[in-house]
């Protein structure tokens, strides 16, 4: 999250509130740029950030987007962020934008404009989950629902998404609420964006449980998700001991069976929308540090692409959002972050840790 990462220009530092997680911190582009060499020495290849584009008061979170076209001025300015793209670039570390064509801030001028009034659903809240239908055209959160139908709106979206990567040379993105927008337009953004650049990567987010249901957004171009199906058991498996590993071996069975790429899926312990993982551990009464790199060395050497949310490497705690979303701290106790500087630095070195075969020995 940019706003709690590291806070590298106190200039922008208006109406930010540190004591308050509900308002901005002060995290910010050069915070993070400062911190590249701190991400490369861990081994890490890409950093994912959330939204980078100027939102709504309070909007720290990067998802109440009030102008596609330009920076948050807390984060700094568009200069700021082609820094920090290139000096990523300079220690070949890739940079993957949050990407959102669902909504926009909840008091969005656009909502009410008579001339844009079409380029939106008709709010009414979603109630039952399970019609894909309300899914796709119910608001969400309140939030003012795009229709992607509409084919202003879908042009709109669809330039600003090129838009950026012909501007400031970033390598993918992370897609927001995919569920929440047909598939149809996913087809079309995702031959969009990678006329534009070779191997622009899409990391598509579709929180369901059900894996088939994930799965069958692969054929739209997207490249990998983020496995929320597998999320809930790494998370019961490695927050405490005695636990079947089975299903970790039996999920990648089933990836194979269900997904073109299952190598390009993301696996995780945590993120910005759930407690952490660490808040798991210590309500079992275990050791943060034991726990944490069992589940970092399984997420570094099983298939899939391991996404680590910032705060991991030093097991920083938090209940729900926004306890979550806490400012990292760097003075902090270095043994995890030396234990994943040592997987990076094998995951770097040894392709068959990324596109190797898993065999379950025992």
């Amino acid at each position: 999250m940019v706003d709690r990462f590291n806070n590298g220009d106190t200039t922008n530092d208006f109406k930010v509130q540190p004591d308050d997680l509900k308002e901005y911190n002060g995290g910010d582009f050069k915070g993070i740029t400062d911190k590249l060499d701190y991400i490369k020495d861990m081994g890490f290849t890409a950093i994912w950030l959330t939204p980078v584009f100027d939102n709504e008061d309070k909007g720290y979170h990067g998802y109440w987007i009030k102008d596609f076209y330009n920076t948050e001025e807390h984060f700094g300015t568009m200069e700021e962020f082609k820094t920090l793209v290139k000096e990523a670039h300079n220690r070949d570390i890739k940079v993957i934008l949050d990407f959102l064509v669902n909504h926009v801030g909840p008091n969005h001028p656009w909502a009410t404009d008579e001339q844009k009034k079409d380029w939106f659903h008709e709010k009414q809240p979603i109630v039952n989950w399970g019609n894909q239908e309300e899914v796709e055209n119910n608001w969400l959160y309140d939030l003012p629902d795009f229709d992607q139908e509409n084919p202003e709106a879908r042009k709109y979206l669809l330039d600003a998404a090129k838009w950026w990567i012909e501007e400031t040379d970033v390598d993918g993105y992370r897609l927001d609420t995919v569920k929440h927008v047909p598939k149809e337009f996913w087809t079309e953004f995702s031959q969009e964006v990678k006329s534009v650049k070779d191997d622009f990567y899409l990391l598509g987010e579709v929180w369901h449980d059900d894996l088939r249901v994930v799965a069958s957004y692969e054929k739209t171009g997207i490249d990998g998700f983020v496995d929320f199906p597998q999320n809930q058991h790494l998370r019961t498996i490695f927050s405490k001991p005695n636990q079947s590993l089975g299903w970790l071996f039996t999920s990648w069975d089933r990836n194979k069976a269900f997904y073109q790429h299952p190598e390009l899926l993301g696996n995780f312990m945590d993120n910005h929308d759930m407690t952490r993982f660490t808040r798991d551990i210590l309500i079992n009464r275990e050791n943060p540090i034991v726990r944490w790199k069992l589940a970092l060395t399984y997420l570094y050497t099983a298939p899939g692409i391991p996404i680590l949310y910032y705060g991991s490497e030093i097991a920083l705690d938090g209940a729900e959002d926004p306890g979550n979303r806490r400012m990292m701290e760097f003075d902090e106790d270095q043994t995890l972050t030396k234990h994943i500087s040592k997987l990076g630095s094998l995951r770097n070195k040894y392709p068959s840790l990324t596109r190797g075969n898993l065999e379950v020995l025992h």
